[in-house]
């Protein structure tokens, strides 16, 4: 083997874990390190929603995070079907959009969130009622429980972000992994990496919070998420309920279960949900649905999104050789397929992708549906 084709990463979240696949499948020898044990991942992709939402959060992130996140709807159904079949495993890919609602005593959010999207183009009033593919449009009560009959009838209006989706990231993981394995990659669990060896060529700095030493304005935001489980309920697209002081969603998982993910707080604390956190999180489960206070709860969780003062990915060539790759913030599945291909177009990186899309249009393509069944069921 060249040492020109020679690879090591730091870090087996969701950027280092793609980029292991993608240059194994190009023939480079790859090792990565993970500070982590294989059976207790503790990246932010794996406590993740892993949504793939940039209409939502159009009003929210910058203007680079929604081109980029265009480009990555467009992508993820490239890179899925051929993840299936390097891995032999399906990762489910939600493609039938999101919805937003507010309660009755909010609409005054839901009316910003409206401003919002016509301010920026993306919505037009006038496709609001019409069969059309409109990539936004405005839904009554009717229509909200047409789409989604388990959902509180008090919800009185909201809109449908018809081509935004979400991916199963407990099943993505794993999956990469395994793909980059099947080329030769080497993981090595449990094992921190502070100086990568001179032997390679290629060294790739994907360690999120981790590489806090070597970026200093890195800092930690916490997120804190709730798994539930429901037979009952059926709910089958992501539900973003818009609040005052936050915004929270509900994203289908598959086998009844859920989760519910609110809270943003300016803080490196991993300790463990609060009493106030909690009671809003059930709070607005109660309220998307109150059929959901049947709902099992299989678990709180917490973790750390790696973000800059910009809330921007940032790509980083370091004086030592090294390429950073951060700052993806909660935005690691709506960035993650974009930063590759920018990846392989500004720096040089054989990732075997496609050229990239042009334009901010709707995605042009879904992926078929033997790939994006949960280990061979469909997504319940």
């Amino acid at each position: 083997m060249s040492e020109q084709r020679r690879v090591c990463i730091a870090g087996a979240g969701l950027m280092g874990s793609l980029l292991a696949w993608r240059l194994a499948r190009q023939g480079f020898q790859v090792e990565v390190y993970e500070a982590a044990a294989e059976d207790q991942p503790a990246s932010a992709a794996h406590t993740a929603a892993a949504m793939v939402a940039p209409y939502s959060e159009r009003s929210l992130a910058h203007p680079e995070v929604f081109a980029l996140g265009l480009q990555s709807l467009q992508l993820w159904p490239q890179l899925l079907p051929e993840l299936h079949a390097n891995s032999g495993i399906a990762v489910h890919y939600g493609q039938s959009g999101s919805l937003v609602v507010a309660h009755p005593a909010d609409q005054a959010e839901l009316a910003q969130f409206a401003q919002d999207l016509r301010q920026g183009g993306l919505w037009n009033p006038a496709d609001d009622g019409r069969e059309n593919e409109a990539a936004i449009q405005r839904l009554n009560q009717a229509r909200l429980q047409d789409l989604e009959p388990a959902l509180n009838p008090q919800l009185a209006e909201g809109f449908w972000l018809r081509h935004e989706a979400w991916v199963d990231n407990r099943a993505l993981l794993p999956a990469l992994h395994q793909a980059a394995r099947s080329f030769g990659a080497r993981f090595y669990f449990s094992t921190a990496l502070n100086d990568f060896p001179p032997y390679a060529a290629i060294k790739l700095d994907c360690r999120g919070l981790g590489a806090k030493s070597a970026l200093p304005q890195l800092r930690g935001v916490r997120g804190e998420v709730l798994w539930i489980e429901s037979q009952e309920v059926q709910i089958s697209r992501p539900i973003r309920l818009l609040h005052p002081r936050y915004h929270l969603y509900l994203v289908p998982k598959g086998r009844h279960r859920y989760v519910l993910g609110a809270t943003e707080i300016e803080s490196e604390d991993r300790s463990p949900v609060s009493v106030r956190s909690a009671l809003e999180m059930l709070s607005a489960l109660y309220c998307l649905s109150p059929a959901l206070a049947e709902a099992r709860i299989l678990n709180f969780d917490v973790n750390l999104r790696p973000a800059l003062a910009d809330h921007r990915p940032q790509i980083l060539a370091q004086d030592d050789g090294v390429l950073s790759i951060n700052g993806l913030f909660r935005h690691g599945y709506l960035l993650a397929p974009a930063l590759l291909q920018r990846l392989q177009q500004q720096h040089g990186l054989a990732l075997g992708l496609e050229p990239a899309p042009t334009g901010q249009s709707a995605p042009s393509k879904s992926i078929p549906s033997q790939a994006i069944a949960f280990g061979g069921e469909a997504c319940a």
